[in-house]
């Protein structure tokens, strides 16, 4: 076995994830040789390798043929104790096998109706456990989001037949469903030259007894129907704004005209939700909840009956329009409910929608945090740095924001529904979005990463080693060395830098970040360069410059620069001889040892940073004088010339330019001298915090304060006015 585990994770054959993916399975004692074979991608591996986990016959879907997610609903059915062989099949897309084994896990036999697409088998499924027959439908041609909406009807006993039509969306149908729940003649709106927003106009109009001839025309957009209907509802005489001329947002400021000056104190009081006190003789009273989501109806005298047509007065006189309780109206009318307070009418509240969001089949940064010993340092060889994906693989799908729905009150407010936010198209690089502009796929193999909201694949140059007398190694992406870097060799990347093995008296250089799995040696030859972060598990004799972060777990004689911080992790972490700048200041464990190797440490300002400091300044100052000299002329050719002739003449036209090009200049110092001023603030909080020893030997500068330190322990040094300040933590 150990010959066969040595062959499988020949190191030329497998990805880092597929070799992780293989590690994982090799620490559970699990039979890797099922999987360990470089045709399956890291994603299909994991399936495989939960399958051996869980005791599954994982034959049954350890086949390359497979995608991951087909993987995964064939292992979810066998850890059912389904008969997989129903949907067993790559030609069977993983949203089907999906419904098929919900089927069966309900005792359906979904797997009759593979024809059909994944929605229609859901509403299949769903119709079958409601002993509802949507079949013919289904035949007919209607989509999943039809056949809900009959399903439903079906399912209330609502003879929704009559008005379908195969041209109407669902939420069309929707609209006629609601309108047969309600008891309303919606003929009136089940028709094909309707939007579903003009539907729910007639509806609600219907709902509320209103005259819908007035403005149930085609001709009208929804927004113009909404506005004749909140008049009519509301008593006015709509005429004065009913022409097809006028915009919704003209009738609507008609509208509140016209109500301010014509309506009926009676009808303001029954909109303003006043209950309309009934005559004396009257034994009953209706009460509104404060929200307006409930209405009661008290019968307060016994065997009392009232007629229908009493009861719907008495709502409407009250300002009850709508949710009505259908089954309490008939116990009233029965006589059934006497000397009882009954819910009479009940409210819908709004259901929000839900934002967008992306789904990402790739682990994030903050998935792949670095693993943390029990001392506190780095596990830098077995924290995954990176992630690499295939050509082709799709690596994020979009999920559309949810639009919600209204509610309402019982008085016919309408409460409106929040919409869910839709999230902007990824931007980014190496990648492409397919046509459904929901997915996206790496344009090349390579590594991905997400940073922000940008996506991006770069070239990932994978080399066993680099050696001389070829070391030299020039790419436009990213690279990852799986062996040692030798001695005398050069790597330059645009991105970043990975490597598993040892680096020695090298050069390294990178836009992005640097990573040593081990560390690096440099005999005081060799040195790091990124554009963002190096870490690495020791350096010694080593130049190390980073934009952002410097990080180790030992550090030894070795010149660190940094407009970050330098952090050495674990407690038995040390930073001992050399010379240490960091701008935003250190975090260590030790620093110096009982030897006394001098160790210097220059914590916040530095010259570099008060030289770019004062060359921004002094830039500005010139371009400020300059862009005055030229204002000051193009003001006095103003006065002199018309503008007729000062648009003949070359001078004015240079100035002009000259003055758009300094503004140009000015606005680009502006905005540098704001981020040195950010980077200024930050320095004089900058602070050396250690955690275990400071010994003797060490020299601090802290914003330009030196202290030599003495023994102490678990502190942090910061400047306080013009001394050295030191706390305990």
């Amino acid at each position: 076995m150990a010959k066969k585990d040595h062959k499988t994770q020949k190191s030329d054959k497998f990805t880092i994830d597929q070799l992780n993916e293989i590690k994982e399975g090799k620490d559970a004692g699990l039979d890797i040789s099922i999987y360990a074979k470089p045709e399956y991608y890291a994603i299909q591996m994991r399936q495989i390798r939960f399958g051996l986990m869980e005791g599954l016959p994982v034959e049954v879907y350890a086949k390359p043929e497979y995608d991951w997610f087909q993987m995964e609903e064939i292992r979810k059915g066998l850890k059912s104790n389904l008969n997989v062989q129903r949907y067993a099949n790559p030609d069977i897309p993983y949203d089907k096998m999906r419904q098929v084994r919900a089927g069966l896990m309900d005792g359906l036999e979904l797997y009759k109706y593979l024809q059909f697409d994944a929605g229609v088998l859901r509403e299949l499924r769903k119709a079958m456990l409601s002993k509802v027959n949507i079949i013919s439908y289904i035949k007919q041609g209607y989509d999943a989001e039809q056949l809900e909406e009959i399903r439903t009807a079906l399912e209330k006993k609502l003879n929704i037949i009559p008005y379908l039509l195969p041209e109407l969306r669902g939420v069309s149908i929707a609209q006629i469903r609601l309108g047969l729940e309600r008891g309303l003649d919606v003929s009136a709106y089940a028709k094909s030259e309707y939007s579903w927003r003009q539907m729910r106009e007639i509806r609600l109009g219907l709902e509320n007894r209103v005259d819908i001839s007035v403005y149930a025309k085609p001709l009208y957009n929804w927004q113009q129907m909404r506005e004749i209907r909140l008049g009519l509802e509301a008593g006015i005489d709509v005429s004065a704004y009913t022409s097809l001329m006028w915009t919704a947002s003209d009738m609507k400021r008609k509208r509140q005209e016209v109500h301010g000056d014509d309506i009926s104190q009676e009808l303001l009081d029954i909109l303003a939700g006043k209950k309309i006190e009934p005559e004396e003789n009257e034994y009953f009273t209706v009460s509104i909840s404060q929200d307006e989501m409930e209405a009661y109806f008290e019968v307060r005298r016994e065997n009392t009956q009232l007629q229908r047509e009493k009861i719907e007065n008495i709502l409407a006189m009250n300002g009850i329009r709508a949710g009505i309780i259908e089954e309490a109206v008939q116990t009233l009318s029965k006589g059934g409910l006497s000397m009882q307070k009954v819910l009479i009418a009940k409210g819908q509240e709004a259901v929000h929608g839900t934002d967008g969001w992306y789904e990402y089949f790739f682990k994030l940064k903050e998935e792949r945090r670095p693993l943390m010993l029990s001392d506190g340092s780095v596990d830098y060889q077995n924290t995954q740095w990176f992630e690499i994906v295939e050509k082709g693989q799709k690596i994020a799908y979009y999920h559309e924001a949810c639009i919600g729905s209204e509610g309402y009150t019982v008085t016919g407010r309408v409460l409106p529904a929040h919409k869910g936010r839709e999230q902007s198209v990824l931007a980014g690089r190496g990648f492409i979005l397919m046509p459904d502009q929901k997915t996206y796929v790496a344009a090349e193999s390579g590594k991905v990463e997400l940073r922000g909201n940008l996506l991006e694949v770069t070239k990932l140059l994978v080399l066993q080693e680099v050696k001389m007398p070829t070391g030299k190694v020039d790419f436009d992406g990213s690279v990852y060395v799986r062996g040692n870097v030798g001695i005398g060799t050069t790597i330059k990347a645009t991105e970043d830098v990975f490597v598993d093995g040892y680096v020695e008296a090298t050069r390294i250089e990178c836009g992005g970040s640097i990573v040593l799995r081990q560390g690096i040696n440099a005999a005081g030859q060799g040195y790091l360069k990124a554009g963002k972060g190096v870490a690495g598990r020791f350096f010694e004799s080593a130049k190390v410059y980073a934009g952002e972060l410097i990080q180790a777990n030992y550090c030894m004689n070795s010149e660190l620069y940094t407009d970050g911080k330098v952090i050495v992790s674990g407690e038995f972490g040390a930073l001992v001889g050399g010379m240490i700048q960091a701008v935003r200041g250190l975090d260590a464990y030790n620093v110096g040892n009982r030897v006394g190797i001098p160790t210097y440490l220059k914590i916040g300002i530095n010259d570099t940073l008060i030289k770019q400091q004062y060359e921004i300044e002094a830039r500005m100052t010139e371009v400020e004088k300059e862009l005055s000299i030229l204002q000051n002329a193009y003001h006095d050719l103003q006065k002199k010339y018309p503008i007729e002739v000062r648009r003949q003449m070359d001078i004015y036209l240079k100035i002009e330019s000259a003055i758009y090009t300094k503004q140009q200049q000015k606005d680009y110092l502006v905005g540098e001298k704001a981020k040195m001023d950010e980077r200024m603030t930050a320095v004089n909080d900058a602070k050396a915090v250690i955690h275990g020893n400071c010994c003797e030997g060490v020299l601090i500068e802290i914003n330009g304060i030196r202290w030599s330190a003495k023994e102490v322990r678990n502190v942090t040094i910061i400047r306080t006015g013009n001394r050295i300040a030191i706390y305990e933590n």
